[in-house]
């Protein structure tokens, strides 16, 4: 009765506040009174024109943000077309908070950082035996510039909102790789294991976006795949596989809605709070999950820049890692502290991947230029260890006669080890973490061996990109009838640049004690037909590049699963380490970095 009467006193005061004069906007005439918002069960939806425009030092009024039909006095009328986050579920179900179970509204009733766990510190939390845990139900957060179905920036809601007062930034935002530009967009010619652009570890584009708003997808990319694969994917996972990379490519409010940041001491967050400078965890997926750059730099290079609880590594790697993340990111630079608007484009958020450590190094790197090392990449010293992937498995998973034919079975994780050190076509020695990868249900006849790496550039491969890519790739095998789902199975690796991770040097051995390189691949967590934890090795020499000398913990031989592949992942070639000319004068400057007297 209680509870009635309180509802009824709010809607009393709404109705009496809707006999007040409409201008521009009814909105804080009702979120404005905190009575009324507390008598709806919405305290914390209580808001003044005044505290908004504290937290988003803009002047902007709240339809040119969330729309809506601020000219209606109704409650109803006023929310018509109003534009909120979202929350999605594993399933790429996607729901308002109006649309959450009662006791799950009430776990997310204020969108700031809550739990321990910065990759998903907006997430709704459960306790569980008195510990703060991430909700199981739930898996991403959506702003409001990302479509609820096809989770991409939509063009169209950002001119209507941001695009009010930033037009010409949003004009340009729409021409980068972020904004989904096309000819900008690399990983969108990714379509076919075979394809002309090759292979590609993040996996294939099976979704085209319609245009302007991407708020629906076409069956044209998933067509291309069925025409090169031996299982066809069928339209509701191929657009799931979609949904899947369009959670990462970011709209205004992922890099620019900071809502972990407190616009006044001892606050947790604000959901208003927008900045001008993007924060390193906005480029992390800001809290929303385990999103964006987090994936690629942590699991996919293993050179994580934040790293902490980010960290994606066995359990010794993690040990390892997990507190040493970049000593930029300890001197507190920012992502775009280093990577610098592309001036060429002009696009906004088109960020340089090339980075000049002579912005701020310019008398080591001059040195460095001038030196004997000046065709060693920094990173090559400087990016020490490495966690990431163990394995990529592109596999046929599922029921019977359900398979998903480009599910990527990706749980399996490396200790902390060396990155490989490979020459660039542009004959610098770069850092690479290399990944066995295999490729299910190809065409055969279609599959063409590598006779040496590949860069993810033209001419090697038909790829328009806006910068040269340290990245390649080498097809080294073909697993004929490997199973029955799988069958004809591509075998690759895959190898991309690090650059991140940057700390104290190497040793001079790690590169000079042998020309070979032999880095021995510890292993846990895999869930691929019998395989889990085990061991590989790297060599790279002058007879080729291979993963080698398989080995279950347990038995010391190869798991029976691995034995149709043990040994495709190879290729000739030399890929040695240059060797000394003067040793003498190796082990005089070696003496000299163990003392200190130089550290380049």
């Amino acid at each position: 009765m209680k509870r009635c009467g309180t509802f009824l006193a709010g809607i009393i005061i709404l109705f009496s506040l809707s006999a007040v004069s409409v201008s521009a906007s009814t909105c804080t005439q009702c979120h404005g009174n905190s009575p009324a918002m507390a008598a709806l069960g919405y305290p914390q939806f209580f808001m003044t024109d005044e505290t908004v425009r504290e937290q988003t030092h803009m002047p902007a009024s709240c339809s040119d943000c969330h729309l809506g039909n601020p000219a209606d006095p109704s409650m109803k009328g006023a929310h018509q077309g109003l534009l909120s986050v979202r929350l999605a579920d594993p399933k790429f179900n996607v729901m308002t908070r109006q649309d959450l179970k009662p006791e799950d509204r009430e776990l997310w009733s204020r969108l700031t950082p809550s739990g321990h766990n910065r990759a998903t510190q907006l997430l709704p939390k459960i306790t569980v035996d008195n510990k703060i845990k991430d909700h199981p139900d739930y898996n991403l957060v959506l702003w409001q510039d990302k479509n609820p179905v096809t989770f991409a920036f939509n063009p169209v809601v950002a001119e209507k909102t941001c695009g009010k007062c930033h037009e010409g930034i949003v004009q340009k935002f729409l021409k980068s790789p972020m904004g989904g530009a096309k000819g900008a967009h690399t990983q969108s010619q990714y379509r076919a294991w075979t394809g002309p652009a090759g292979p590609q570890s993040c996996g294939l584009w099976t979704g085209v976006l319609s245009e302007p708003g991407q708020d629906s997808f076409s069956d044209e990319n998933m067509r291309y795949y069925n025409a090169h694969s031996t299982m066809p994917v069928n339209e509701k996972k191929a657009h799931n596989n979609q949904r899947t990379c369009n959670k990462c490519h970011v709209g205004c409010l992922d890099c620019h809605l900071d809502a972990s940041k407190p616009v006044h001491a001892g606050q947790q967050g604000s959901a208003h709070a927008f900045v001008k400078k993007p924060t390193s965890l906005s480029c992390y997926g800001g809290g929303k999950a385990f999103i964006c750059h987090a994936g690629p730099l942590e699991r996919r290079r293993g050179d994580g820049y934040l790293r902490g609880e980010f960290t994606q590594a066995a359990t010794k790697g993690k040990e390892v890692l997990k507190d040493r993340p970049d000593i930029h990111a300890q001197k507190g630079l920012a992502c775009v502290d280093c990577h610098a608007p592309n001036q060429d484009s002009g696009a906004h958020a088109d960020l340089r991947r090339d980075v000049s450590c002579k912005k701020c190094h310019d008398g080591v790197a001059r040195a460095h230029g001038a030196g004997s090392h000046k065709n060693v990449d920094c990173a090559a010293c400087h990016t020490a260890l490495i966690g990431g992937y163990a394995f990529n498995f592109w596999s046929a998973v599922g029921p019977e006669g359900q398979e998903n034919p480009i599910t990527r079975i990706q749980d399996y994780q490396v200790e902390a080890v060396k990155p490989l050190l490979i020459k660039n076509p542009k004959g610098t020695w770069i850092p690479v973490h290399l990944v066995p990868h295999t490729s299910g249900n190809v065409k055969a006849d279609e599959v063409k061996l590598s006779k040496k790496l590949i860069f993810r550039n033209r001419p090697d491969v038909k790829i328009d990109r806006r910068y040269f890519s340290n990245d390649s790739y080498a097809i080294t095998g073909l697993a004929r009838n490997l199973d029955s789902k799988d069958k004809d199975t591509m075998v690759w690796f895959n190898l991309d640049r690090v650059a991140h991770a940057t700390g104290k040097s190497r040793k001079c051995d790690d590169c000079h004690a042998s020309a070979t390189q032999k880095i021995i691949t510890r292993f846990e967590g895999g869930s691929y037909k019998d395989l889990e934890d085990g061991e590989y090795t790297i060599i790279a020499d002058n007879k080729g590049l291979r993963v080698t000398d398989f080995k279950d913990p347990e038995t010391g031989t190869i798991p029976k699963d691995l034995l149709p592949l043990k040994d495709k992942w190879s290729m000739k070639g030399n890929y040695a380490l240059p060797p000394l000319k003067n040793k003498k004068l190796y082990r005089k400057m070696e003496a000299a970095y163990k003392k200190g007297i130089f550290t380049h």
